[in-house]
């Protein structure tokens, strides 16, 4: 019986020791791992997943390129007024400085397509997306952070089984393959690696956490 508990605690140690090193070579490795480069081509819409305004001017890019006649845009989770909006100063939303974005590489207005309401996270979006498009399939050029291809890849898939993904993560907005080097990078490897131990335990962030039933 001793003998049978030592080899379990050793079993248990060894376990923990190779969890701890395969989890410290995919933190260090994440410069690399988290991107996915697709090449763009010809697609039936571009869609802007919420984040960064940097997105926004790569979507410009690829319209004006004429690969897809639509941009798609999900309407994103309103947090509360910033208070700086009561001093008088400019506090647009994220849609409203997306759309400024568009209009200032010369997007033509009726291209940019809202869906969707109360966006918390890509789990949210893509459900609504999903909504949105219906059951034909498409072809679709998502365009998102080079640190959040991977994690989105994952959802999107998953959850639009019957379209075409192409990732075209924006090449305006910095992340380094070393990523400790540059405090961006470095901020963004720390938030999507917490990200994808939330998706793998089932719990995406939600506006209303009643839609999950």
């Amino acid at each position: 019986m001793k003998r049978r508990f030592a080899l379990f605690l050793q079993a248990v140690g060894a376990l923990t020791l190779f969890g701890l090193v395969a989890g410290g070579g995919l933190v260090l490795t994440a410069g690399w791992w988290l991107r996915m480069d697709d090449a763009p081509r010809k697609a039936d819409a571009i869609v802007i997943l919420a984040g960064d305004l940097h997105r926004a001017i790569y979507a410009a890019d690829l319209y004006n390129q004429g690969l897809a006649p639509v941009i798609m845009l999900g309407r994103p989770y309103v947090d509360e007024p910033d208070p700086l909006c009561g001093l008088g100063f400019p506090c647009p939303s994220q849609v409203e400085s997306m759309e400024r974005v568009l209009r200032a590489k010369g997007v033509p207005e009726g291209v940019l397509k809202l869906y969707g309401h109360d966006h918390m996270s890509t789990v949210e979006e893509a459900e609504s997306l999903e909504r949105e498009l219906g059951p034909k399939p498409r072809t679709l050029l998502i365009v998102t952070s080079p640190y959040h291809c991977r994690r989105a890849k994952m959802i999107l898939s998953g959850i639009l089984r019957s379209h075409e993904l192409i990732m075209t993560p924006t090449p305006y907005e910095r992340f380094d393959a070393i990523w400790w080097n540059h405090q961006g990078s470095a901020g963004a490897v720390v938030s999507e690696v917490a990200k994808f131990v939330f998706h793998f335990l089932g719990v995406p962030f939600r506006a209303h956490p009643a839609a999950a039933n």
